[in-house]
């Protein structure tokens, strides 16, 4: 589904998986366990580090510091000079929608739209586009742009203080990868390669996650990293990403928690050079961040095919889009919205197998629509039953009429506006 474009935009979240990634002294090995709890939250003035009326070059002299660390952490050369720019909330808000406009296909983001609150992943009369401007409010507190090579940083105050400084490490190491691996050559904004998108997303996000986290333990203060966790944890942000559709949230987190695992498996089996490799071959599927292990056998995901609309159904049909929803974002829609842990975990066991798949929304006159979905599983014992049976449970709670049919390795689902449309699409036997 659609992602935050390119490697843009980062979160105030991933400031807190800095600091329970650097755990207040432990090492990155324990990343995805550690935890911290936050104090108060800082003031502007606590959060700026430097002297009023030296603001500007106390700043340089602050980013030249965590440029030669981060650079010397990560291993990466500088080969071109990065300027940062610091903004205020409402300037980096709208250098954010700006450049958000630019690269936003309206009437695709629509379909998508549709698509997302057919199979109910999306509240019935929402906008996907609102949806996502609203997740993004409050949250972004810097991003890296690759098209125009503009590195920019939220600073409420003008200063750089602890939460800024951790930002701009996470966003130079995105600048260090674009000029020794070029960003562009990931391909992450494919319109209808979702799926790859997000993994290839987990790759530089999860490497930016790891280097911000181990350079925060080697140069931050504990006081310091105590600011960042309770500005990461302030009751608007958290309101914005508990209020959002699970679709979106964890699409959202994806790239900064399960691209570190990936990342940080890699660095502790050979370092940064281990990392650096990669770039050279990146995943092509969640399932492959997922399951590193068939990354590493080099298991890609099978590519299917949508069925053709019958001729006798008239040219008024139309495939408005298709895409890939992934291991990831299938075990999302298994799960349900507000799903408990353990149905998550159930979910997550379903879709295990999953070896590929092809989502498409079709529309027609006076409102008629179908989304169909095909998969392919793996041949494990039992995978594509155990995804069917998870997903008749979840097609029982739509208010939608819909279909099944497969076989151990193969499962299609139609979901419709109205019964009499499913047989025009519901065909095992035409595919793979």
């Amino acid at each position: 589904m659609r992602r935050i474009k390119g490697h843009r935009s980062d979160w105030a979240l991933l400031l807190a998986i800095a600091v329970a990634a650097s755990g207040c002294g432990q090492t990155a090995s324990s990343a995805t366990t550690s935890a911290t709890h936050a104090g108060p939250s800082p003031t502007a003035s606590a959060r700026t580090s430097v002297a009023t009326g030296s603001i500007a070059e106390s700043n340089a002299a602050v980013f030249a510091t965590i440029e030669a660390q981060v650079a010397a952490l990560r291993g990466l050369p500088t080969r071109t000079p990065v300027t940062p720019v610091l903004l205020d909330p409402t300037a980096l808000r709208d250098k954010l929608t700006a450049i958000d406009a630019a690269q936003t296909d309206h009437v695709a983001l629509a379909a998508e739209g549709r698509l997302l609150t057919h199979m109910g992943l999306l509240p019935e009369g929402s906008s996907l586009e609102q949806l996502e401007l609203d997740l993004e409010a409050g949250q972004v507190v810097g991003f890296y742009d690759p098209s125009s090579k503009g590195l920019y940083v939220l600073s409420d105050s003008g200063g750089v203080g602890a939460v800024e400084k951790v930002t701009f490490a996470h966003e130079y190491t995105h600048a260090l990868q674009d000029q020794s691996f070029g960003l562009d050559k990931l391909a992450t904004d494919t319109p209808d390669q979702s799926d790859r998108d997000l993994a290839r997303t987990a790759l530089p996000e999860g490497d930016a996650t790891l280097a911000m986290s181990l350079w925060s333990e080697k140069n931050l203060s504990l006081a310091e990293l105590f600011q960042i966790a309770a500005m990461s944890m302030t009751p608007v942000s958290s309101d914005q990403l508990a209020s959002a559709p699970e679709i979106l949230r964890d699409t959202l987190l994806f790239p900064y928690t399960q691209g570190l695992a990936f990342v940080q498996a890699a660095y502790l089996d050979g370092g940064w050079s281990a990392v650096d490799k990669l770039y050279a071959n990146p995943p092509d599927s969640t399932s492959q961040i997922l399951h590193p292990e068939l990354y590493a056998a080099g298991v890609k995901p099978v590519a299917l095919n949508l069925p053709v609309i019958p001729a006798a159904m008239g040219s008024s049909w139309k495939l408005a889009m298709q895409d890939t929803l992934g291991e990831f974002e299938l075990g999302i829609w298994l799960a349900g919205d507000g799903a408990s842990d353990t149905q998550k975990t159930a979910a997550a066991a379903a879709v295990a197998a999953w070896a590929g798949d092809r989502v498409g929304l079709y529309e027609g006159p006076n409102g008629a629509w179908a989304v169909v979905l095909r998969t392919q599983w793996r041949p494990e014992a039992g995978a594509g039953a155990a995804f069917n049976a998870a997903a008749d449970k979840r097609l029982a709670v739509l208010a939608y009429p819909s279909s099944t049919c497969g076989d151990p390795t193969h499962e299609e689902i139609v979901i419709a506006s109205d019964m009499a449309v499913i047989p025009n699409f519901s065909d095992c036997k035409s595919w793979p």
